[in-house]
């Protein structure tokens, strides 16, 4: 099924014109000159801003980053694909875990540079040919946005425009360098681009979007494994493999910028938490799982559209529903989930009953992970019935799996649908949503000692989330924390709202605590016994599984530069460690 982009162009539509304009300059100037082919170039290029996001990333088995880390495990022993990741085997010799950022952010970077040197030329107003040029800025800058995620200073090819007589001898550009590119184009982008867009339009580069990546980019930049924990230093590699893996100081100013940046989206005042209109009469935290349901809404601040589908419960539902079951959220994510207070299971006085574990959670965990018991739609029967996951249930029981874990993804996906019947989602990716945003706040803030903005941020999140105010209104925060007290609670924040949306893979790196947080633990998981009808026992176990325990090397906060690439280009410097 062809999947629709910003602009109602398909990836095939969009694949087929890019190798029709690659092979010479006579396809390249029938392009230029045709208004439609022209805006149809460009177009292409957002057929890739989601290959990627978390479950697309590897397509032959839909698992991403998530089942790299502690909050799932993949439905597939020993998969191949992100097997090196959590095993401590990343090497330059090896493919799977990262071949496609490299090459694909680079194919869409050089096509985009294809555009703007050649968008002057097309019958467009000047207005319109201001605005796609903005368009493939951003796009663009998004691409080397992945690009130093993965790998740090990379090179920056500017308006270059790479052809079959190219000499590869591009050395890597800096860490602070890259940094500085990035948001340089973003800025400007963010100066030419709309704030919104209607019909056909819809769901391109917007001025938020580019702001956005922009906040997103300096977050990282601000954060442990880039300020001031530079694994080169670390690793005593050369002074360049240094200069590409991060700055060689800290700067608090680093923090501050990524607070302005993420202040500068909050006074756009165009973005909000979504809440939907019938959450009075549903279940607390109903406005949390709609977002992910309504294509239009006020959290979206760059997606990924699609048409209607039913892809998620296809893939990562419960194997009742019809679901192939690509992935399983552990145990170590599930006792994240707090409760209704907005307490931890741990805290006193926060009601949590071991014999009774589901029961008053945080509302998010009832719209994140499906557990035993949990209502949804069969498409056998076309009715809702119970998802059993106890030892010996039929299909979906704890038995039924090597590594089970007793828990299906449930987090964006509609218990009215099934793969095999119900209505069609009108869900699209969340590339970035304005929880985030007021996340990267949070975490700036209180970088900067201004904890009361943290306060406020975190407030707002868990008020959203169905969870209650308290007599004192901080929805079960601790009064007057520390910094590290408050850092601690922005991370488990961002792990229980982000979950399963491509953040905590990267959060444990740019942290710089991968390390001290995966080496050594142990997945697990959590049966469930039947003793008699409406009545269960609970034990935690330990997932049998080949990417269960995790193992997390220095070199691996930044990935390396296969060795491919380097035969091509001498200059190209290897990442610390490898």
């Amino acid at each position: 099924m062809a999947v629709l982009l910003t602009g109602g162009v398909s990836c095939e539509v969009g694949k087929d014109l890019l190798d029709k304009t690659e092979i010479t300059d006579l396809n390249r100037e029938r392009t230029f000159s045709d208004s439609t082919l022209t805006f149809a170039f460009l177009s292409s290029a957002y057929g890739d801003v989601a290959f990627n996001w978390e479950y697309r990333k590897y397509s032959s088995t839909r698992n991403g980053t998530t089942d790299a880390t502690d909050d799932a495990i993949s439905a597939v022993s020993n998969n191949g694909a992100i097997h090196p990741m959590v095993d401590g085997t990343l090497s330059a010799m090896s493919n799977s875990p990262y071949k496609f950022e490299w090459e694909t952010s680079y194919k869409n970077i050089r096509h985009l540079n294809v555009f703007l040197a050649n968008v002057d030329r097309a019958p467009l107003s000047v207005a319109k040919k201001e605005r796609l040029k903005a368009e493939a800025r951003f796009l663009r800058a998004w691409y080397y946005s992945i690009l130093i995620k993965y790998f740090g200073g990379v090179q920056i090819m500017g308006d270059i425009i790479i052809d079959a007589e190219h000499m590869f001898e591009e050395k890597r550009n800096t860490y602070a360098e890259t940094v500085d590119y990035i948001v340089q184009e973003l800025n400007a982008a963010a100066a030419a681009l709309p704030a919104s867009y209607t019909g056909n339009d819809f769901g391109r580069a917007t001025q938020g979007a580019a702001l956005a990546l922009k906040a997103r980019v300096l977050l990282y930049a601000a954060s442990p494994l880039f300020n001031g924990g530079n694994i080169g230093l670390e690793l005593s590699a050369s002074p360049e493999r240094t200069a590409v893996a991060g700055y060689l100081n800290y700067d608090v100013n680093r923090w501050r910028l990524a607070q302005s940046a993420a202040l500068e989206i909050m006074n756009m005042n165009r973005y909000a938490l979504y809440e939907d209109p019938a959450a009075d009469s549903n279940p607390p935290g109903y406005s949390f799982s709609r977002v992910f349901l309504k294509r239009v809404n006020s959290e979206y601040i760059f997606q990924y559209n699609l048409p209607l589908n039913r892809d998620l419960e296809a893939d990562f539902f419960a194997p009742s529903r019809n679901s192939a079951t690509r992935s399983l959220p552990t145990h170590n994510l599930a006792k994240e989930f707090g409760m209704i207070n907005g307490k931890r299971t741990s805290e006193p006085g926060s009601g949590y009953d071991p014999a009774n574990p589901f029961a008053n959670r945080d509302p998010r965990f009832n719209y994140t992970i499906a557990f035993n018991g949990t209502i949804w739609h069969n498409g056998n029967t076309n009715t809702k019935t119970p998802v059993y996951t106890y030892f010996g249930a039929p299909v979906d029981g704890f038995h039924t799996k090597p590594f089970h874990t007793g828990y299906y993804w449930r987090k964006m996906q509609d218990e009215n649908t099934a793969w095999n019947g119900g209505s069609h989602t009108e869900r699209c990716l969340p590339i970035i949503r304005y929880a985030e945003i007021l996340l990267a706040y949070a975490e700036a803030s209180n970088e900067v000692d201004e904890r009361d903005k943290a306060y406020d941020q975190l407030k707002l999140i868990r008020k959203r989330a169905g969870i209650l105010p308290g007599d004192d209104g901080l929805y079960g925060l601790k009064a007057g924390m520390t910094k590290e007290e408050m850092r601690a609670a922005i991370q488990h924040e961002r792990r229980v709202e982000l979950a399963f949306e491509e953040h905590r893979f990267w959060d444990l790196r740019r942290w710089k605590v991968a390390e001290s947080q995966l080496n050594g633990l142990q997945l697990e998981a959590m049966k469930v016994t039947r003793l008699a009808p409406n009545q269960y026992t609970y034990e935690v176990l330990p997932i049998n599984h080949a990417n269960s325990k995790l193992v997390f090397l220095k070199p691996n906060y930044l990935f390396p530069i296969s060795q491919l690439e380097r035969d091509k280009n001498p200059n190209l410097v290897q990442n610390p460690g490898y």
